[in-house]
């Protein structure tokens, strides 16, 4: 390809090299399109090239509509690999029926209803003008009739604006879609509502032991209202959330770990905390990295002392579930993953030195606050509670 005009490499600066086709993805042609239909509205406004409004505005209308294009098959291409849409659309370039096809089947996540609805008038304006995609492209249509005939002026400044928003639409409805995706397999949804949208009604319900009383009637009203379901969907939402650890533990609901009791949870984060003591208000502490070797003597002895208090109470499945509730919170992982990953976890130990995998943690100088954090997500409250104060 050394003679080739567009794809000679030789002698090029490398800096300029871009990445295409197998090296590519989808993305790259929905954000680049939309870039540079933006791109070119603003060199036009900023170099002020009045002599190229007339024919820059042609592909910047087009990018605009393809980057649309490109979007809305993006969206509904990922949403029927994980099941949340059980069929495409035809392959066509009529932007208007795709995003139809969404709207139509009312997607069960109320941010992308929203962020479809924002998008509807940039689909309503650019249908207008090219229903499928070859008014903004050639001079005459399929008809032989002059492309774009009952119009005669665009504002630069005006489409430039627009563009802005488009291009900020289309970014969230990508990121949505991709968050949505990902976290439908964890299950935490219904045929309505997203995980999102449970996490959202969990906070807007009393406790759990506040249901009977006249409140829970009103906050009823209010989530039916907001995420338009029936008194059916309502009730399969609060039954999906009160299955779900985390969510029911936004309901004051205890759920106890696995393994770990709290009384192990407890002596294990104090042993933790045996090794890290606090440091001192003006932040010297102990410093145990100083030259000197008693100390660090000292200090070996005390680990090592440690370790066998915990191992001597401890058995390999309630450090194994330390462990994951550790690194669940530190990952930020989902927490209805817990059950997984601690059969990974004990799985492992299986095949591990114990005492090496207990070192392991215990030299973490973030463990209490994740392990904290991850066992009020997990459901047990008041235990958390408790190690916060440790």
């Amino acid at each position: 390809m050394n003679d080739d005009p567009f794809f000679n490499l030789r002698d090029a600066d490398s800096d300029w090299n871009a990445f295409i086709g197998r090296q590519g993805n989808f993305a790259n042609y929905a954000d680049g399109y939309i870039e540079a239909a933006l791109d070119l509205a603003n060199l036009i406004i900023e170099k002020r090239l009045y002599s190229q409004r007339d024919t820059l505005v042609l592909p910047i209308l087009y990018n605009a509509r393809h980057s649309i294009e490109l979007h809305l098959k993006l969206i509904i291409g990922e949403l029927v690999k994980v099941g949340i849409l059980d069929s495409g659309h035809v392959p066509n370039h009529d932007i208007a029926s795709h995003l139809k096809h969404l709207i139509d089947r009312k997607i069960p996540d109320a941010t992308l209803r929203s962020l479809l609805n924002v998008l509807q008038p940039f689909v309503e304006s650019l249908t207008k003008v090219d229903d499928d995609g070859q008014e903004l492209r050639y001079y005459t249509n399929r008809d032989g009739k002059r492309s774009m005939q009952d119009r005669v002026l665009v504002n630069i400044v005006v489409m430039r604006d627009s563009l802005e928003v488009l291009k900020e639409t289309l970014e969230d409805l990508k990121y949505r879609t991709a968050a949505l995706c990902d976290a439908h397999r964890t299950g935490t949804h219904t045929n309505h509502l997203s995980r999102t949208d449970l996490f959202v009604i969990a906070g807007m319900l009393p406790k759990r032991t506040e249901w009977s009383e006249p409140k829970f009637d009103v906050c009823k009203t209010a989530v039916k209202h907001q995420f338009e379901i029936g008194n059916r969907q309502f009730t399969i939402a609060l039954e999906t959330i009160q299955k779900k650890r985390e969510l029911n533990s936004m309901l004051g609901v205890e759920t106890p770990l696995v393994h770990l009791s709290d009384e192990k949870a407890i002596f294990l984060s104090e042993k933790w905390r045996e090794l890290h003591p606090p440091r001192d208000n003006d932040g010297t502490g102990l410093d145990y990295f100083a030259r000197d070797f008693d100390a660090m003597k000292d200090r070996r002895q005390k680990e090592s002392s440690i370790m066998e208090d915990i191992l001597a109470t401890m058995t390999s499945d309630e450090i194994a579930d330390a462990e994951t509730i550790f690194y669940l919170s530190r990952n930020r992982d989902y927490s209805e993953s817990y059950e997984e990953f601690l059969g990974g976890k004990k799985k492992e130990y299986r095949h591990s030195d114990l005492k090496r995998e207990l070192s392991h943690i215990m030299e973490k100088t973030n463990f209490l606050r994740e392990f904290t954090t991850g066992v009020r997500i997990l459901g047990r409250l008041s235990l958390a509670e408790t190690l916060k104060a440790i």
